[in-house]
């Protein structure tokens, strides 16, 4: 690879998003969040994927994200975390794709509208997916439970999904009930009931491609 080269990557995710915004969150239908600014503990289970030549298959890694307003007007903070069964070379391309540098859609807007990137934390990380009812906890710095939204009616859990042919974190994903907390130095996040998506998705260069 030449030292002008973009590596070339990609990688196959189940993914697990919390928010601060109510369900279906407006920031998808490029409307401005529900409290005014942004806030998010995300993490991303790799089934298939490569960075150049690092084999990322299993990787486990999470991002806490936060704005003071909404996220394209920028001063954000933000702080990746991996799980620390990754090897150093895995962990470096982990940081490579959320750098920003090497495109991949969100993994390039994210990191443009950020004041501050925290230095990356590997530390553990569990993680269990499901369509509704998932989890994961980043060993130091908080977690995110999921499960289904729940009629206030009748009690009865419903489900619902968005469908985003264009969308830049998924292009389909369910809609949950969240209760999440992030803390990083003078950051303390604390949330219930509020926004959440689970997904499958693929990413590469050219951003989120499925």
């Amino acid at each position: 690879m030449s030292e002008n080269t973009s590596p070339q990557w990609s990688l196959q995710a189940e993914y697990i998003q919390s928010c601060n915004c109510d369900y279906g969150c407006p920031c998808n239908f490029n409307a401005l969040p529900t409290y005014g600014n942004c806030e998010a503990l995300i993490a991303y289970k790799i089934t298939k994927g490569n960075f150049d030549n690092t084999n990322l298959d299993g990787v486990i890694f999470a991002w806490g994200l936060w704005w003071p307003k909404a996220i394209h007007m920028g001063d954000g903070i933000g702080q990746v975390y991996v799980d620390k069964k990754a090897s150093p070379e895995q962990v470096k391309a982990i940081e490579g794709i959320t750098s920003g540098k090497h495109g991949g859609g969100v993994f390039t807007i994210f990191p443009s509208t950020l004041k501050e990137s925290k230095a990356t934390l590997v530390t553990n990380i569990e993680f269990h997916y499901d369509p509704y009812d998932a989890f994961f906890t980043v060993e130091g710095a908080g977690e995110v439970k999921s499960q289904h939204i729940v009629n206030a009616t009748t009690g009865d859990p419903m489900e619902a999904e968005i469908l985003m042919p264009g969308g830049i974190v998924f292009k389909r994903g369910t809609v949950t009930s969240v209760d999440w907390n992030w803390r990083s130095n003078d950051i303390h996040l604390k949330h219930e009931k509020k926004n959440g998506h689970m997904s499958v998705a693929s990413y590469s260069n050219e951003g989120c491609i499925g």
